[in-house]
């Protein structure tokens, strides 16, 4: 049976505290319990964080932090230059690292909102730019003749910004509505949607990123069909960030939602700190998965796998477990390599992803299926079902159920709208401890495709609660062409809201850009899904296969390095605790921040050497356990 002890739903952390009289509403999960060696002593505390190092500045970016449509007003939100500083808090037994910030403007905001509301929030950030502005309204010629009024916003010298508003609609039941922003040189069709209803306030969030300043920009917000609709706006802020405050922003919410600060004691039989003895940590595993899709050229592959086993933790199989992988020719089922690479994930304790059991767009669906209709193709999905959830039970952590169900229905139209709702329970039943996934394109990459907006998937997630499914996980593919990070940021704010784990399943850069600028644009996307605290998950969609990958490699054919896998190795490697050592101070205690996982600790003291192990998990409640040395034996004592 595979290795199923990562964490699954954790805290979200906010910054909102930092304007007065702002509640922080995000998610409501569950902590994971705290594991932790009866020979270690040490104090876990999620608010004592270590100084970060802030990146060297460069170019500046525009990011949009909280778009609120409901209610008919957007804002942008201006932050000023902040710093992180440390300071250290000592007590008679313990030395705990903490951190003090002086900030000279606000923090990123994450907050965000699904539900309409009877009256629009206050803007965020006092409405930054768009403080005392009022929305212009401007008349438009359509392609056939129609006029449209539409409100807009005249931006003047434009570096950098995140914008945020509430938007109200009259003349329909419910409208798209899509923000754009016009420049001297270019034109960002969407920066930000949300689907707004008739009689109250909705929330839209988004953003965008400029390659140049614009002295001169229009942002417009419009009914995304044409239809010529009342739209009013209320509480509009626009809040532009610098490259280096957004970096600075990534890395508070990394040193929050990923690490914890550590006290280690080691005390006598009175429990008097011994100063001086030699301390070793070491993380061994790492809480965060973090890995990429295989293909079945991993089996026997030496190379291969020592490749992926000295970096990730986490798998999924490319294509080796869809339906029209073991069941090309209807009845002849065949798993044979599935299980070899099952075999190659269990022995690496590698937790795996289940993708897919169906895939709802036609071009995959085996083609002796898509002829059948009614009785027979109840008969062969039941079969497909019962036939891979019983050969694989409790072997995959999470299973994708019905693959971009939001762009296609091929199921829903042949075996009634019901079809999913069924999937889904068919699939909780076979295999209660698997986590159920939606899985989707387009939702975090861009706003502009209708099918997949958040508040699309937020809709429809909702719709199959109400009818019963057991779907405890939100999938965001993640295939990139150039990111848009204000944007991803915010349609991650405004999932985290219903409090289920996020996994981008799937991330990769176009293959038409060069290698070099795909290891850039793969470090944006990855930082950003890495510092959102509701993302418990990132998989690379990198399995090499014959011929290559799907649109990015990470190695080539020998598995050397290429620019995305020099990126993806130095993420690694700042993303982790490595190695420690150094001695107990005057109270007995060694402290230090590290990021959240499995540590072996070693502990010498005169003639004495103890090892022991913990565990560093997501909470606030301390955890402290006495490392006691008495003459020739260690007992043990936990403390709360």
């Amino acid at each position: 049976m595979a290795q199923r002890s990562f964490s699954g739903d954790q805290k979200n952390v906010s910054n909102g505290g930092f304007r007065g009289g702002f509640n922080y509403r995000g998610r409501n999960n569950r902590d994971r319990g705290p594991d932790a060696s009866p020979q270690a002593h040490f104090a876990t505390n999620i608010s004592s964080l270590p100084p970060v190092q802030p990146p060297a500045a460069s170019s500046a970016v525009i990011n949009m932090s909280r778009p609120i449509v409901g209610g008919g007003c957007l804002f942008w939100m201006l932050a000023e230059k902040f710093e992180l500083n440390s300071s250290v808090i000592s007590s008679e037994r313990t030395t705990v690292p903490s951190i003090s910030m002086q900030i000279d403007g606000p923090l990123y905001d994450s907050s965000a909102f699904t539900e309409c509301k009877l009256q629009p929030e206050d803007p965020l950030y006092n409405g930054g730019m768009l403080k005392d502005e009022d929305p212009n309204f401007q008349n438009f010629i359509l392609d056939n003749g129609d006029r449209i009024t539409s409100p807009s916003f005249s931006l003047q010298n434009l570096d950098q910004g995140t914008k945020y508003f509430w938007i109200k609609i009259k003349g329909a039941d419910s409208a798209l509505i899509r923000a754009s922003l016009e420049t001297e040189e270019i034109t960002i069709k969407c920066i930000g949607t949300v689907i707004a209803k008739q009689g109250c306030w909705s929330f839209l969030k988004g953003g965008f990123v400029l390659s140049s300043p614009s002295k001169s920009s229009k942002l417009y917000i419009k009914n995304s069909d044409s239809r010529d609709i009342n739209i009013e706006i209320a509480s509009a802020s626009l809040q532009p960030f610098t490259e280096h405050q957004w970096r600075l922003n990534q890395d508070t919410k990394i040193n929050e939602a990923r690490k914890r600060a550590v006290t280690i004691h080691i005390s006598d039989r009175q429990g008097i700190g011994l100063q001086g003895a030699a301390i070793r940590v070491e993380l061994v595993s790492k809480d965060f998965p973090f890995g990429s899709a295989i293909a079945n050229t991993i089996i026997g592959n030496s190379p291969y796998q020592k490749w992926f086993t000295e970096r990730f933790n986490a798998a999924v199989f490319e294509n080796e477990l869809k339906w029209d992988a073991t069941e090309h020719k209807q009845g002849q089922v065949n798993y044979t390599i599935p299980d070899q690479m099952l075999e190659f994930i269990r022995a690496n304790q590698i937790i795996a992803r289940g993708h897919n059991i169906f895939w709802e767009n036609p071009k995959y669906i085996p083609k002796w299926a898509l002829n059948l209709t009614g009785p027979d193709l109840e008969s062969a999905v039941n079969s497909r079902i019962q036939s891979l959830m019983n050969k694989y039970k409790e072997e995959f952590i999470h299973w994708d159920v019905s693959n971009e169900m939001l762009h296609f229905d091929f199921y829903e139209e042949r075996l009634g709208p019901n079809a999913t709702l069924e999937f889904f329970k068919t699939a909780h039943w076979a295999d209660p401890l698997a986590t159920l996934f939606m899985n989707e394109f387009n939702v975090v990459e861009t706003c502009s495709d209708v099918d997949s907006t958040v508040d699309a998937y937020v809709s429809r997630m909702r719709e199959l609660k109400r009818g019963g499914v057991f779907m405890d996980g939100i999938g965001l593919q993640g295939h990139f062409d150039v990111p848009n990070c204000p944007l991803m940021r915010g349609v991650l704010d405004k999932l985290a809201t219903l409090g289920l784990p996020i996994w981008l399943t799937e991330v990769d850069i176009s293959n038409k850009f060069s290698k070099e600028t795909q290891a850039i644009y793969l470090e944006e996307v990855l930082r950003e899904g890495f510092s959102h605290p509701a993302v418990n998950g990132i998989i690379l969609w990198t399995a090499m296969r014959r011929g290559g990958c799907y649109q990015m490699c990470l190695t080539d054919s020998d598995f050397n390095n290429l620019p995305e896998g020099d990126t993806v190795d130095k993420l690694l490697r700042e993303w982790e605790t490595g190695i420690l050592e150094g001695q107990t101070d005057e109270h007995g205690s060694y402290s230090f921040f590290g990021f959240l996982g499995e540590y072996k600790l070693t502990a010498n003291y005169g003639t004495k050497t103890v090892d022991s192990t913990f565990s560093l998990s997501r909470g606030k409640k301390p955890n402290i356990l006495t490392f006691n040395c008495n003459c020739n034996k260690l007992y043990f004592e936990k403390l709360w």
